[in-house]
């Protein structure tokens, strides 16, 4: 039992450990999971880490999907439907077969099936590393919500033509005519599911919490379920579980934000930033730890061919994309006036900057190592080579296109519009204009007087947040200064209630759940003075 933990725990603290080295070292955090996963191979006495491909896929995709669903802003990819929708449908489909019959033709041994599956695995953009790289640029909110609701969709629309692509290279036979039928129903059953599925558990998670039968830890739990329910749910009733986790993910996005209490909201978010973070560490690491023996099983090519194969594969993924986005940016407009109309001319700099946003990560490296390891009654073909094509595509697109976004973004002057700051801005004046007109509501001139100086003071720290967010520039800088000095002597004030708490315990004046209960207050209030300070 001890051997069989050692490796997974072994894992979990070298994601640990390279996640706090990429804060040093100027690479994409993939790249250094990867090389980490490579030396850890190499480790003596180390067991080696086996998981069986439907496991892996089952383990690693559903809760990646969801997340995606969960975080996507909808309301803006709504609004950029048209174009993303465009790249997550007609893009993909595109670089399915590009590169199945490019693989074919360069590798014979590859069947055709076989090399749409590949297709299929490099084809969806990843929605964790387009949100990382993009973070750090200043990037126009429309090209921002194009690329991120892309990743969403084309994760699904992907994972979907590698699922049928898969069961043709297992039966030998594949009918596009019964493909498309067969997507159509499978897609609309799939959404089905997974809404019903999001919408079920959210009746039992507001139901626990009407009755004051509820707590964040059951709410949390009922949240990292939900993926795997809508997943396996609708896999047993033979439709997407892909799309049904995408469609869960989106709803439930939808419900938590609206009826889930703050504490349950809090610690549901903080747990699956941990889940996100664990589990794309552990898909690069995990790559890496498996790659000498996928490297070993490419004795039937030399590496000459192996690299030749790679870069062809990576400049056709690279080149469609585009090849495609120019034309479906412009081509729309020019026939359809309504388009011209209710859409923005798209510059071609922020067009360039959508096309060269295509960067692959953890999902595509979960699809690849869910290959089949047989196909029917014999191995899946080329196995071992499909998965490392697949994972050079990969690092080639966080290398190549990740590290050179925004020095390109900045050579063609593409700027962000403060479309988002200015939208905030909008909704902090909103919420504090509504909280001084409820404040002056409740208290009346009948209230105690202690209420009525309360009042006074709540209303003029809304007052003082509101003129810091209208100042014109000229008196920001002012006003930034005055935050800065309030800001520190707050934070002083915490420190000096954490440090006396902690000689208390030292000293036993006072046990451990009375450290954690005032400390836990102390901790929120000091995370909370950031986003509202600097918001304020």
């Amino acid at each position: 039992m001890i051997e069989s933990l050692e490796p997974g725990l072994v894992l979990l603290c070298v994601v640990a450990a390279l996640g706090a080295l990429a804060k040093k070292v100027p690479l994409p955090p993939p790249i250094l999971q990867v090389a980490g996963g490579v030396l850890l191979s190499f480790a003596p006495g180390l067991v080696p880490v086996r998981l069986d491909p439907e496991v892996f896929f089952a383990l690693f995709i559903p809760p990646l999907l969801f997340a995606d669903g969960w975080l996507i802003p909808k309301r803006d990819v709504v609004r950029v439907m048209r174009p993303v929708l465009l790249l997550a449908l007609g893009l993909v489909a595109l670089t399915v077969v590009v590169v199945g019959y490019l693989i074919h033709f360069l590798i014979p041994s590859v069947p055709l099936a076989a090399a749409f599956a590949l297709g299929a695995i490099v084809s969806p953009t990843d929605a964790v590393a387009a949100a990382e790289v993009t973070k750090g640029v200043d990037l126009p909110s429309r090209v921002t919500h194009i690329v991120n609701g892309e990743s969403l969709i084309n994760d699904a629309t992907g994972l979907v033509a590698f699922k049928f692509a898969v069961a043709a290279v297992a039966t030998g036979t594949f009918s596009m005519a019964d493909a498309a039928g067969a997507f159509v129903v499978l897609s609309l059953g799939g959404v089905a599911v997974g809404v019903a599925v999001a919408a079920a558990v959210g009746a039992v998670r507001v139901w626990l919490v009407r009755g004051a039968a509820s707590e964040p830890s059951i709410q949390t739990t009922l949240s990292l379920l939900t993926p795997f329910a809508a997943y396996f749910a609708a896999e047993t009733l033979g439709v997407s579980g892909i799309l049904a986790v995408v469609a869960a993910g989106v709803y439930a996005g939808i419900h938590d934000t609206r009826t889930l209490t703050t504490e349950d909201r809090i610690q549901t978010w903080e747990v699956w930033t941990v889940v996100l973070f664990t589990l794309n560490g552990l898909a690069f690491v995990f790559l890496g730890l498996r790659l000498p023996d996928i490297v070993s099983g490419l004795h039937d090519h030399t590496w000459g061919e192996v690299c030749m194969y790679l870069a062809a594969l990576s400049a056709a993924v690279i080149l469609v994309r585009i090849a495609w986005t120019f034309p479906g940016a412009y081509l729309p407009r020019w026939l359809f006036r309504s388009i011209r109309e209710a859409e923005p001319h798209p510059p071609k700099a922020n067009v360039f900057i959508v096309a060269w946003s295509g960067l692959r990560g953890s999902v595509n490296l979960a699809a690849a190592l869910s290959l089949p390891i047989m196909a029917g009654a014999g191995p899946f073909p080329e196995r071992d080579l499909i998965i490392f094509l697949a994972a050079g595509v990969v690092v080639v697109t966080l290398v190549l296109n990740g590290l050179t976004l925004a020095p390109l973004a900045r050579r063609l002057r593409v700027a962000g519009d403060g479309a988002g700051a200015q939208e905030e801005r909008d909704a902090r004046l909103a919420a504090a204009h509504a909280a001084i007109q409820e404040v002056r509501r409740y208290a009346i001139p009948e209230s105690s007087p202690h209420e009525q100086a309360f009042a006074g003071e709540l209303i003029a720290g809304y007052e003082r947040r509101i003129e810091r967010l209208v100042a014109d520039e000229d008196a920001k800088d002012e006003l930034a200064t005055e935050l800065k000095v309030e800001r520190n002597l707050r934070l002083v004030a915490l420190a000096a209630e954490r440090e006396a708490l902690l000689r208390l315990h030292r000293e036993r004046a006072i046990n451990e759940e009375t450290l954690r209960v005032i400390q836990r207050e102390i901790d929120h209030l000091e995370s909370a003075l950031a986003p509202a300070v600097s918001g304020a």
